[in-house]
């Protein structure tokens, strides 16, 4: 899988003696293509080291630049250098090589999916000649919508971050794959979240990145912040390529509800992000021989709302969940602190249902979500653990799923 930026060498050496120097006494001509860098929007950093080139023999180089259908042809130059540093810029629709500008192309348009990208790279010196080749995957930038108190750290969890990383996404720099949008969980709405995150992709996202679609990973109440977003901002949904949720309360969390109800939690239970996450569908009933209804204070009509609105079509959607437990409060029976407890399957926080917008308790779910949702179930894995063993996977699904689809074009 191209899930990293993948580093294969394949190197062929014609060695000629020249007067004076034995065969066996000529350093081996080497050559070695740096890890693409992306150094601005649209501009890929492609750096070349030279090793055993000898002084009067002129070496000259040449090479072919492949993304995804589009193949760049270089033509020979002269090397001053044994370091090579060159700037393929798809924006401009030139290659830099040492500063000078040596070639110009068709400029590529912002990228709408991952793309495979090759460079193969020839280096002669008199009689002998070294090939060298790299490939790589150009990432649509990622943005992470993390969940609920995700605003008590001042910055995004660097173990997360370094998962993303290592399969290639770029936290940093100039032009950055990656980005990580914290906002303040247990002060906004829904609605006031999905404001404050259409804001950040135009103020920032957006300048900093040469594509014309992004992804989004949405973890538990980032989920549905992001949804509310996807459903009622067409500008923002028309940009989004793929979007995953991990472990999100689509139904609400009879979790939020109950803890909501005891002081001592006040301050993380009782606020406005958390009562966004109260179920939509019936969670309660105060004797078993009645039905299940909602109590008069825990009624949720922002995600109601948000339950009946589509999502954009052709937006493709993925639930990760966990499963692996049945101990996961599906409703309560009578007054608490008295109240009896059902279970359900889940992470612990949140029903399988209620990610997937199944029916709970006879309830509607959600339609939009139920049909179209590609689901993998994580199995045993609590919610608080759900981030951090689904991102990986959501990495990888995220590298290679653009690149396997341009592959089968």
């Amino acid at each position: 899988m191209l899930h990293k930026f993948l580093a294969t060498v394949m190197v062929g050496v014609a060695v000629a003696a020249s007067p004076g120097v034995s065969r066996a006494d000529r350093p081996t001509l080497h050559a070695t293509i740096a890890p693409f860098n992306v150094v601005g929007p649209g501009q890929i950093a492609i750096d070349v080291t030279v090793a055993g080139l000898e002084p009067g023999l002129h070496p000259t180089t040449e090479g072919t630049i492949t993304v995804g259908d589009m193949v760049i042809d270089g033509p020979r130059v002269p090397m001053a250098a044994p370091y090579l540093p060159g700037v393929l810029d798809l924006r401009a629709g030139t290659f830099r090589l040492g500063g000078v500008t040596i070639l110009h192309f068709n400029a590529l348009p912002p990228l709408s999916q991952n793309l495979p990208m090759v460079v193969d790279v020839t280096v002669r010196q008199g009689g002998a000649a070294t090939t060298v080749r790299r490939t790589g995957t150009l990432l649509l930038p990622t943005l992470i919508v993390p969940g609920y108190l995700n605003d008590l750290d001042s910055k995004p969890d660097a173990d997360l971050v370094a998962i993303l990383e290592q399969r290639g996404y770029r936290a940093g720099g100039r032009s950055p794959t990656m980005f990580w949008f914290t906002y303040s969980s247990r002060r906004l709405s829904l609605e006031g979240g999905a404001h404050a995150l259409a804001a950040y992709v135009r103020r920032t996202v957006l300048p900093s990145i040469y594509a014309a679609r992004i992804n989004v990973v949405g973890y538990s109440e980032g989920g549905l912040i992001a949804r509310w977003a996807l459903a009622f901002d067409p500008d923002l949904a028309s940009l989004v390529n793929q979007f995953v949720m991990i472990g999100v309360p689509n139904e609400g969390a009879a979790a939020s509800y109950v803890y909501g109800w005891y002081p001592a939690l006040a301050g993380i239970a009782a606020t406005p992000g958390a009562r966004a996450m109260f179920p939509t569908y019936p969670f309660w009933r105060p004797n078993r021989d009645t039905s299940w209804t909602a109590p008069a204070d825990g009624q949720n009509a922002a995600l109601a709302r948000l339950n009946t609105q589509p999502l954009p079509d052709g937006l493709r959607m993925y639930a990760f969940y966990g499963s692996g437990t049945r101990t996961t409060w599906a409703g309560l029976t009578g007054t608490l602190p008295e109240a009896v407890y059902s279970y359900g399957p889940g992470d612990g926080v949140v029903l399988v249902a209620s990610v997937l917008g199944l029916p709970i308790h006879g309830g509607g779910g959600v339609p939009a979500l139920a049909d179209r949702l590609i689901k993998v179930d994580l199995r045993d894995v609590r919610h608080l653990s759900l981030f951090r063993v689904a991102l990986p996977k959501v990495a990888d699904l995220l590298a290679d799923e653009g690149v396997n689809a341009a592959g089968r074009r």
